[in-house]
């Protein structure tokens, strides 16, 4: 089978595989389309892996076989790849992505190839079939959103009527706006990206206000300083856009950090700005079991729909263009496909 696996050089590049066995509880899919994610690339910038991996978690699929109860062929699937174990401490205290078998990855080889062997326990805790009305390019966003939807959550929005700040339009930016216009449709929702074509998408796709990054901090100087954000959502990273999540703030308010950063990067910030003013600064990862079944939920209900973010859709054998289009941000989401 083809598949599209990791260069020294931090590229993809098609090759040759062994379709994969499946044992007792798995089952065998063939892919539909996998998302090309910024966490792919990240993998791909970092020159201490070894080339030959084959990447790609934002799978959708179909059943051909199954030694599973709960799969058939012919079913339509969604599949993400990690699955907390459901009974450590972690797992027990709501800390599930931090379980330690969170980290295995549960699709072999990877969603960047023809064929995929789910193994038991993605079957059985993240594996899920998808309705027919559902269309694949929603459903590849299943597993990201769900990475999205957590972070909310953790930001502690309760309310209609909160101020929301998301720093960035690229991909994962415009999906926090979507998923915080699914869960709050009342929100009144603020985006600060820099590019202006990323700035159109993001008021087409329902933002309040869309500005500059410094724009923006015009704006914050002019308002009252006792008010600002109840949450803001960084998914850019460094330093500038650290600074800005703090300016932009309420007291009492929350940071949710959503952005990969390389090994060695670090920011500093006025200890007071968080301490006086009771400020929260707060990481959010990955998504667990229960909160990609939400949005599932969202997307089957009519609630959330993030195709609109597909930008591209290229066979596998085109995949060092996908990663070339992402990494010059000449484009969105990409999808591959077989």
């Amino acid at each position: 089978m083809k598949v599209a696996r990791t260069t020294a050089d931090g590229n993809l590049e098609l090759a040759e595989a062994p379709e994969p066995a499946i044992r007792a509880g798995e089952a065998l899919i063939e892919l539909v389309c996998c998302g090309l994610c910024g966490t792919d690339l990240y993998k791909l910038a970092d020159a201490g892996r070894p080339p030959g991996e084959v990447l790609g978690h934002e799978v959708v699929g179909r059943v051909i076989e199954s030694r599973a109860d709960s799969l058939r062929p012919g079913d339509r699937v969604v599949a993400p790849h990690h699955a907390p174990c459901g009974e450590c401490r972690l797992c027990r205290s709501g800390a599930e992505t931090m379980c330690p078998g969170f980290a295995e990855n549960l699709l072999d080889p990877g969603g960047f190839s023809e064929r995929l062997r789910l193994k038991a326990r993605a079957v059985e805790r993240t594996v899920r079939t998808l309705d027919d009305g559902l269309a694949d390019e929603a459903a590849a966003f299943v597993e990201p959103a769900a990475c999205v939807l957590r972070g909310i959550d953790r930001a502690g929005l309760v309310r209609e009527t909160q101020a929301v700040v998301v720093i960035g339009a690229g991909s994962m930016g415009l999906l926090h706006l979507l998923v915080l216009r699914a869960s709050f449709p009342g929100a009144r929702i603020l985006v600060a990206e820099p590019d202006p074509g990323r700035r159109a998408t993001a008021r087409q796709l329902g933002a309040d206000t869309v500005v500059a990054p410094d724009e923006f901090t015009d704006l914050v100087d002019a308002a009252n300083p006792r008010t600002g954000a109840d949450a803001v959502f960084d998914t850019a990273g460094g330093q500038a856009a650290f600074d800005l999540a703090l300016l932009a703030t309420r007291p009492g308010g929350r940071v949710v950090l959503f952005a990969h950063a390389t090994r060695d990067a670090r920011v500093t910030f006025d200890i007071n700005a968080v301490f006086k003013s009771e400020r929260q600064v707060i990481g959010a990862y990955s998504g667990s079991p229960a909160e990609q079944k939400r949005v599932l939920d969202m997307m089957h209900g009519g609630a959330l729909d993030p195709s609109p973010l597909v930008t591209h859709r290229l066979p596998l054998d085109r995949a060092a263009e996908a990663v070339d289009l992402c990494r010059r941000q000449a484009a969105l989401k990409i999808l591959l496909h077989p």
